[in-house]
């Protein structure tokens, strides 16, 4: 009975949850576009619940431009991108009302699908820069999911919703690496899209154990597009987005009456995902007349779907609050090294804290580095299914601090 007790004060207390998947996935240094693992773990606190998350990316990523040997005899010895991508902050929210007790409702935000690359690479030759490539990648999307749910009993929670969201990019390439896409423009106007989601969840509270399956379905986005380029034929001016289909599996349990351990594992589709501006596929399907290989070339498309997890294990301390520790992995996405690629996947580990004021409020932060994983080296040509190839990979990793703000109320 003794140790009943103790779990239940445990999961009241709640363990420092500051996992890299809650605030950071990708953000075109792992897999694809994945910011969020669209973690919906607030929607399971008790009673009413508001929470805030802000997490701050210091992403140190970088590569080497392709022909080193042809630019090697223009007497040219430097050829870093220069660091790839910005730092970034990543907002996440929850509000959650328990409306009867068999019944809960609540919204989520966040942030899933983001990109941001920047780089121009031109070196100084006979006085002057000769702009080799340069480019300007970025997305940014917004997601509000409203879930409902059903509490027959204790232990089982079934729950559902919709999910609306926003996309909106623009894409600039310059350089003599792009050839006939020298000076492309392609914005990609705001668009929204609905979505939905279902899933199940089990727990016992007493022993702190709890799993939960969901479910997310993808979202398709038509972005009105202006290109740059001009064309024989006028293609409807509209580039269809689908962003992937997930699944999450989440899981807690007490291993004694301090100490918890936690994980979760999450599936991502990404290998269903294009991007092809419809002039931009246009001058693809000319070429692909001369020659036939590069007919399947899009602009943006992934080779395999994703998969990512951690582990985890916390401590409660007798006043001090709930430390834990995480491992993280994410397999990336199997393309090889480009500027939009500069990593296939990471390996991670994180330190949180979180500290109670009575019993009402949670303070939670975290600290988290990432090793990235380096992609296979295309010795490829510019034509194929990347926007500009790398011929070498730097030791690429980042550091993210977390933060986080619960109210009970």
């Amino acid at each position: 009975m003794h140790n009943k007790l103790n779990y239940t004060k445990m999961i009241n207390h709640k363990f420092a949850l500051f996992s890299t998947g809650l605030f950071f996935s990708g953000a075109g240094y792992a897999a694809a576009f994945e910011q969020s693992n669209q973690s919906i773990q607030s929607f399971f606190e008790k009673n009413h619940y508001a929470e805030v998350s802000l997490a701050w990316v210091r992403p140190d990523i970088s590569g080497q431009v392709q022909h080193t040997e042809e630019l090697q005899q223009l007497g040219i010895t430097d050829f870093s991108t220069g660091n790839l991508t910005h730092n970034q902050l990543i907002s996440n929210a929850t509000l959650k009302f328990q409306l009867h007790p068999q019944v809960s409702w609540g919204l989520i935000y966040d942030q899933p699908y983001s990109i941001d690359i920047a780089y121009r690479y031109d070196p100084v030759f006979a006085g002057a820069a000769l702009p080799i490539e340069a480019a300007t990648i970025q997305f940014k999307s917004h997601n509000v999911t409203s879930l409902i749910g059903f509490q027959p009993d204790d232990d089982w929670n079934f729950y559902t919703g919709l999910s609306y969201q926003s996309l909106e990019g623009n894409l600039y390439l310059a350089g003599q690496t792009f050839y006939v896409f020298n000076g492309y423009r392609a914005t990609f106007e705001r668009d929204p899209g609905w979505g939905w989601l279902a899933g199940i969840s089990y727990q016992i509270p007493e022993y702190f154990f709890r799993t939960a399956l969901t479910y997310r379905s993808a979202i398709t986005h038509h972005n009105k597009t202006t290109e740059s380029i001009v064309v024989g034929t006028n293609p409807a001016p509209y580039t269809e987005i689908q962003t992937p289909q997930s699944v999450n599996l989440d899981f807690q349990t007490a291993l004694t009456d301090r100490n918890a351990f936690y994980g979760t594992l999450r599936w991502s589709n990404w290998q269903n995902f294009v991007i092809q501006p419809p002039k931009f596929g246009a001058v693809i399907d000319y070429a692909a007349l001369q020659f036939p290989e590069v007919k399947s070339f899009r602009m943006i498309d992934y080779r395999k779907d994703q998969w990512s997890g951690k582990i985890g294990l916390a401590h409660q301390w007798p006043t001090f609050g709930i430390n834990s520790i995480e491992l993280l992995w994410d397999s990336g996405t199997g393309n090889p090294a480009s500027t939009l690629n500069p990593s296939d996947g990471y390996w991670g580990i994180g330190l949180g804290h979180l500290y109670k004021i009575q019993e009402t409020w949670d303070i939670a932060t975290g600290l988290y580095y990432l090793k990235f994983q380096q992609p296979e080296i295309s010795s490829s040509e510019p034509i194929t299914p990347q926007i500009a190839g790398l011929s070498a990979v730097s030791d690429n990793s980042a550091w993210i601090l977390g933060f986080k703000l619960g109210y009970h109320f």
